[in-house]
């Protein structure tokens, strides 16, 4: 369970193989807390510790998590957004993040300012029933508000700190983002969808 209050990080290497790639990611700012085994969250996605080498975190990615995320993407030197689990005694920062990436979206319109980025992203229509507004949605495992949202797309407002501290900041029109969609919203389907039928 993650809350979608990150760290960024380096991809240091990229290993593929027939049956997934071993991704090492520089992560100074939570290498020393982790342990072999554990769950991190890499751009929202939950991957297991396989090695620690000093600061560099290593992981093993499926074949279907590259397929089904942004992680096909990566290239060496690439910013990417890192988080631990969160703790019992810890603070709930953001929302429920399961680490468990729906679909990937486009960003279709940044706008900036001094103030705050206005980022709009599109998303497959089979998620819409997911998305209300000022509700939360998980992009590249960072916990955001929807500022508002029609049809298919969701306009987030990114302030600052936020993309100070996040790779939002190294997005452009036409980039894929990693999404997950409120967990809550999924169970209220599942127990009413369960109700009715």
């Amino acid at each position: 369970m993650f809350t979608g209050i990150v760290h960024s990080a380096l991809i240091k290497s990229i290993n593929p193989s027939e049956t997934g790639w071993t991704v090492v990611i520089n992560a100074p700012v939570i290498a020393a807390k982790v342990s072999l085994g554990d769950s991190v969250a890499i751009d929202g996605a939950c991957l297991s510790v396989i090695k620690i080498d000093q600061e560099n975190l290593h992981f093993f990615v499926s074949l279907e998590s590259i397929d089904k995320t942004i992680i096909q993407f990566y290239k060496i030197g690439q910013i990417v957004n890192v988080e631990l689990p969160l703790q019992v005694n810890g603070y709930m920062g953001g929302h429920y993040v399961l680490g468990h990436v729906d679909t990937t979206a486009s960003i279709i319109n940044i706008k900036t300012t001094d103030q705050a980025w206005t980022i709009t992203i599109e998303f497959p229509t089979t998620f819409s029933k997911y998305v209300v507004y000022k509700g939360s949605v998980t992009i590249n495992g960072v916990s955001l508000t929807i500022n508002n949202t029609i049809k298919n797309t969701i306009e987030l407002c990114i302030i600052p700190v936020t993309l100070e501290k996040t790779n939002l900041k190294t997005l452009k029109v036409g980039d894929k983002v990693n999404v997950e969609f409120d967990i809550l919203a999924k169970y209220t389907e599942k127990l009413l969808t369960k109700e009715i039928n």
